[in-house]
């Protein structure tokens, strides 16, 4: 019997290193070969600062430590993300193993390890993997907390909670699901754990709701400042039925429907871990739902800590339906896991190719114009910011990262076409969809004025990130352009004179 358990546990841990293997190769492929995002400037610029400045900012301090140990790099920037990504891996294994069985753990952690959301974020230079693996930790800390009536828990609990609120503020969410499963509790009897302490937990309510209270100056001084940010920079239209479509996106929709498929088995045949898990998979997509409803900008990354609930779900359907089989067990499995896993697989391979990281190609388009750059160009960024600020800082700081020069002056903002130096060369940087027919405005005189000279496609599922770059030449130097793109599959220029 000795031997078939450590036989038996030396499987386990083979598969879960052979799982873990594949979730570092996943994360690290091409983990410096992206463009920029925007918010991973910011997250440069932040860990840049002297490390006294970052005392309250854990992230941007592990991010500096890395930035000086290795250099400034695209990689070394986003190795901490791609470290918590592959920890969260392995060390949410355990207390899954614990609550679900050793079976539902391991598919979970294979669905997290092909999950393409879960390798996006875990090369973006933010703090979401990490924020994924503390919130967690503080949320399964709690349950064991209930289930065991152990304060280690709960000390644990709140220290990871704290952490995790000091990452963002969307942790906030954590309070939220605590509170909420108390209240579950306290009013369905029969699922009360056998050691339920009505009076302790009812302390452990009030001290919940205090430190709610406590830490809201903080969430309001939060919440004035993104009201700011939506007035500058605009609302994103994010439509409760668009934020939806986007989070199944990110699962796929095979995941997804397995996801909420399997919730709602859990929340009728799993007892406690079932109700639990439900309101943490659920509870801070409904709020965001909400908010989004009330017109207030909203992300896919505010909910993405809530994966871990979301595949447990996945996972524990998958095995439910594999325990009603009788005949032919093997091959059911391996097509119920198939039939879930395949579609993230595909997801996994467009992502590392048409897709480009989930990102723009800014950099490989910026470095094309700096190749053909005169001193006296200028160049318009018409894309997506309507803040002009911020599409400067987009330009700029991607071409000061590859060495390229742009002066402040030389970067345009006009309020018309009409001014616009028609006598002067003139960049035009676009992302997004191509020029719609019939353009008015800005795009009309791009239409109208300029040539197509180059082309940088990728794609975000259906989003189109393509980055398009057209040149207005003076008038006198007009003639012979052709219009012909550059072919960026192909990694030639077609047929365009030196300009």
């Amino acid at each position: 019997m000795k031997k078939n358990w450590q036989n038996s546990q030396w499987v386990e841990y083979s598969v879960l290193a052979v799982i873990t293997i594949a979730a570092a190769f996943l994360r690290f492929y091409k983990l410096g070969a992206w463009s920029y995002w925007i918010d991973e400037y910011y997250s440069l610029e932040s860990s840049l600062r002297p490390y006294l400045q970052n005392l309250s900012k854990p992230f941007w301090l592990i991010t500096k430590t890395s930035l000086d140990s290795f250099g400034i790099s695209a990689i070394s920037l986003r190795l901490p993300p791609f470290v918590f990504g592959v920890l969260a891996i392995v060390a949410l294994y355990f207390p899954f193993k614990a609550i679900f069985g050793r079976r539902v753990a391991l598919l979970s952690a294979f669905f997290m390890a092909i999950s393409p959301w879960h390798i996006y974020l875990s090369q973006l230079a933010r703090w979401y993997s990490l924020l994924l693996l503390i919130s967690t930790a503080a949320l399964i800390s709690f349950y064991f907390f209930i289930e065991r009536n152990s304060l280690k828990y709960l000390i644990l609990s709140i220290i990871t909670f704290l952490f995790a609120f000091m990452l963002h503020l969307t942790a906030g969410f954590i309070i939220m699901i605590g509170v909420a499963y108390l209240f579950s509790l306290s009013r369905i009897k029969n699922m009360q754990p056998e050691r339920f302490d009505t009076k302790k937990i009812n302390i452990l309510f009030i001290v919940l709701i205090l430190g709610a209270i406590v830490l809201m100056p903080k969430f309001l001084e939060f919440v004035k400042v993104w009201n700011e940010i939506q007035l500058r920079d605009g609302y994103w239209g994010t439509t409760p039925v668009n934020f939806a479509s986007k989070v199944l996106y990110h699962l796929t929709p095979t995941m997804g429907f397995a996801s909420l498929l399997g919730l709602i088995l859990l929340l009728f045949s799993g007892g406690r871990k079932g109700l639990f898990i439900s309101i943490f998979a659920v509870l801070p997509g409904a709020l965001l739902i909400l908010a989004a409803l009330l017109k207030t900008n909203i992300s896919t990354k505010y909910i993405f800590f809530t994966l871990p609930a979301l595949l447990l779900g996945a996972s524990f359907l998958c095995i439910y339906v594999i325990d009603q089989t009788q005949k032919y067990k093997a091959i059911v499995s391996v097509a119920i896991i198939g039939l879930v896993a395949i579609p993230s697989l595909k997801t996994d391979f467009l992502y590392f190719s048409s897709g480009y990281g989930n990102r723009d190609r800014l950099t490989e388009a910026v470095q094309h114009i700096q190749q053909k750059w005169h001193p006296t160009d200028q160049i318009f960024p018409l894309y997506f910011f309507p803040n002009p600020e911020r599409a400067q800082d987009y330009l700029k700081t991607t071409a000061e990262l590859i060495d390229f020069h742009i002066e402040d002056e030389q970067i345009l903002f006009p309020e018309t076409p009409e001014e616009l130096d028609r006598e002067r060369r003139i960049w035009v940087v676009t992302i997004g969809k191509p020029l719609p027919p019939n353009s008015t405005g800005f795009y009309e005189w791009v239409s109208l004025k300029t040539n197509m000279v180059a082309e940088f496609k990728a794609n975000k599922g259906p989003k189109d990130n393509t980055v398009r770059i057209y040149l207005q030449r003076p008038l006198k130097k007009d003639q012979g352009i052709n219009k012909m793109a550059f072919d960026s599959s192909k990694h030639q220029t077609l047929d365009i004179r030196e300009y």
